[in-house]
């Protein structure tokens, strides 16, 4: 006798589900503002312990999924939503949360924070890359197999909706890496059994900030910040891939003047010291005084850790209006791949705040413990 099969539990499907389940969270988070005292919520859950960010990825480009996302995490509850620094996906979070609002009015809008970098070899920074007519036909393509974010796609070369014949195009694959999906994970890169995914790392991107500081401190005059500057875009437009996500400090200047950008995430990987933070934030000096919220990411880099931190204080104390907050990352991309990022991560936020002469702001892990507690 054929075993009956087992219904699943009943879905959120209706508007109306939806709407009640994201109203009891919103009267929850309602309670916790009451409780906040003069910080705002998202400030207030930092100093609990119960901050919840959503990271819709540095270089995570697809406007849909992101808007997608931003409106399921707003009714979830969420303190903020983090994603890249171009102004089409800061629309679409914007959009998202506009969209949840309509659901449940009472909602908690959550802040939104852009990510930037001061290092061009920073793994949220990354893409992969390859030519699918160099892939052999009879591949069984585990890169396309094993990618979270669907961003790989190989078929055969079609013409008109068919399988080609053609000479030059028969027996090849066309499609490869999806840009704007592509976050940067490296999944693919050990996989490819004939070894042919690379990564590039915007090798010229630290060159586009530095540029503006050097114009900026008047060492260049106008004529010459505008020829180098067209110079510099012709060349990373020759790169594959370069100039969707490459980000202008110029650009990232203009989305923090923007009242529906909340904060700014730098990440820095503390290998080049602190000038290249430096040139980070100069470039971005008359516009970060309007976020809610400077968070610096940052991974253990030893006994220099410390120091690192507090030359970046010093740096960005007279320009910051709003609160500041160290992001702890036991390793780049954590939380994402690899095994012992946890421990690692623990360990290193346990042995901060061990340290009496750290520097003022909020501190918290990020990746699998994201959640975790930051201390007071």
């Amino acid at each position: 006798m054929a075993a009956v099969p087992v219904q699943p539990p009943p879905l959120l499907a209706s508007h109306a589900a939806v709407r009640a389940a994201a109203s009891r969270v919103a009267s929850s988070s309602a309670v916790r503002g009451r409780l906040a005292g003069d910080h705002p919520p998202q400030v207030a859950a930092l100093r609990r312990g119960d901050w919840v960010k959503l990271i819709c990825g540095a270089s995570f480009e697809d406007a849909a999924d992101v808007r997608n996302l931003s409106l399921v995490y707003t009714l979830a509850g969420v303190d903020c939503i983090d994603c890249a620094a171009d102004s089409s996906v800061v629309g679409a979070v914007n959009e998202g949360i506009d969209v949840a609002a309509s659901i449940v009015p009472a909602v908690q809008r959550p802040w939104v924070m852009v990510s930037v970098n001061d290092d061009c070899r920073d793994l949220h920074f990354r893409k992969a890359e390859f030519d699918p007519e160099d892939c052999p036909p009879n591949c069984s393509k585990p890169c396309e197999k094993v990618c979270p974010a669907d961003a790989i796609s190989l078929q055969s070369a079609m013409v008109g909706g068919e399988q080609t014949q053609s000479d030059s195009l028969l027996g090849k694959l066309q499609g490869g890496v999806i840009t704007e999906r592509c976050y940067g994970c490296g999944r693919c890169l050990p996989v490819c059994p004939y070894d042919r995914i690379s990564e590039h790392y915007l090798l010229l991107q630290f060159f586009v900030p530095f540029l503006f500081f050097l114009h900026h401190q008047k060492f260049i005059t106008d004529e010459q910040y505008l020829y180098l500057q067209t110079k510099l875009q012709a060349l990373l437009e020759t790169i594959s891939g370069a100039a969707s996500y490459i980000r202008d400090p110029t650009t990232t200047a203009e989305l923090l003047k923007r009242n529906d950008v909340d904060a700014i995430e730098i990440h820095t990987t503390g290998m080049y010291g602190n000038r290249y933070v430096q040139c980070s934030l100069n470039s971005l000096t008359e516009s970060i005084n309007n976020v809610k919220l400077v968070a610096v990411s940052l991974p253990d880099i030893g006994e220099s850790t410390l120091d690192f931190m507090n030359a970046i204080y010093t740096i960005m104390e007279h320009d910051l209006q709003g609160y500041n907050l160290w992001q702890l990352d036991g390793r780049p991309m954590s939380g994402d791949i690899g095994r012992g990022e946890t421990r690692e991560t623990i360990s290193f936020a346990v042995h901060m705040a061990s340290m009496s002469d750290r520097p003022p702001g909020k501190e918290t892990t990020i990746g699998t413990l994201f959640a975790f507690s930051g201390f007071i």
